[in-house]
């Protein structure tokens, strides 16, 4: 029992380390990508990104071929650069999207039940990946041209949620959130992910707002705490995904973490979420 303990106390020792050390790389990088380049070098490299998780997601559709992994992968990093473009259609498709994430809590809730309803044929699939990937383009792009300060903040909640979820799940987690999902994921963690998404909130209030009332204080908080419950729905989304396709992580590409898809899960829910929520509640 004691070896066995220790084994597993430093295999995820080794993991935390991998993780802490592509994450050091890859901030710096996220944070002068945002607010230093302009806004089209922001959408190409946005682009890429989204094409490398399409990539990713295609494996876990059962689109193994090469020729049409990356012709969907382009279709949807090019569908994205049209409809940013498309201001009138920016909007709605928000709001569609995160009626569409809505759905998808309902769906994770309900597995293994109903999963023919959203994942038995190809087009279901296809139509699920545009969903998944395209809003998500569409709202960086516009919060990083509006105000890429905001890009960060919700890289910064989302981020804060995940690792507060890690760290509370490790410490203090008994109780699981969805089993058939993703074991690993408790109650405690969630609550833990959320407490830190606030923190990171009340962090951001201090620093960058000057004169804000009690109102609208209430909402910021609300808004971290919506923002993290909404990358967990993104997250388990892609657990189900790689669950069906028997598979731990989708890709290899970043040590620590698995693939781009895996470390942008939360990202795909909580970004359309978030543009909704600032933009159509806090202003």
């Amino acid at each position: 029992m004691l070896v066995t303990a220790v084994m597993e106390l430093a295999r995820t020792n080794k993991v935390l380390i991998k993780r802490l050390f592509t994450a050091a790389i890859l901030l710096p990088i996220v944070v002068f990508s945002t607010l230093l380049l302009d806004s089209m070098l922001f959408r190409i490299i946005l682009a890429l990104v989204v094409a490398i998780a399409v990539w990713e997601y295609c494996g876990l559709i059962n689109i193994k071929q090469p020729a049409p992994r990356l012709l969907y992968a382009f279709a949807l990093a090019l569908l994205g650069f049209i409809l940013v473009s498309m201001d009138s259609w920016l909007m709605p498709l928000i709001i569609v999207s995160s009626v569409w994430w809505l759905l998808n809590t309902y769906w994770v809730s309900c597995y293994p039940k109903l999963t023919s309803l959203w994942h038995g044929r190809q087009g279901v699939r296809l139509l699920n990946g545009f969903f998944i990937f395209v809003p998500m383009f569409l709202a960086l792009a516009a919060l990083q041209k509006n105000n890429s300060e905001l890009v960060l903040l919700l890289l910064a909640l989302v981020w804060s949620a995940d690792s507060g979820a890690y760290f509370a799940g490790k410490a203090f987690g008994s109780k699981k959130l969805c089993p058939h999902v993703s074991p690993g994921k408790t109650i405690e963690g969630l609550i833990g992910g959320i407490a830190a998404s606030i923190v990171a909130m009340l962090v951001y209030l201090q620093l960058y707002i000057e004169s804000i009332s009690a109102e609208q204080y209430l909402i910021y908080v609300v808004l971290s705490v919506v923002i993290s419950i909404a990358s967990v729905v993104g997250d388990l989304f892609e657990s189900l995904h790689k669950r069906l396709a028997n598979t731990k992580d989708s890709g290899s590409l970043l040590p620590g973490h698995g693939g781009l898809f895996d470390r942008i899960d939360g990202l795909t829910s909580a970004a359309p979420v978030f543009y909704l929520m600032y933009y159509g509640v806090l202003l």
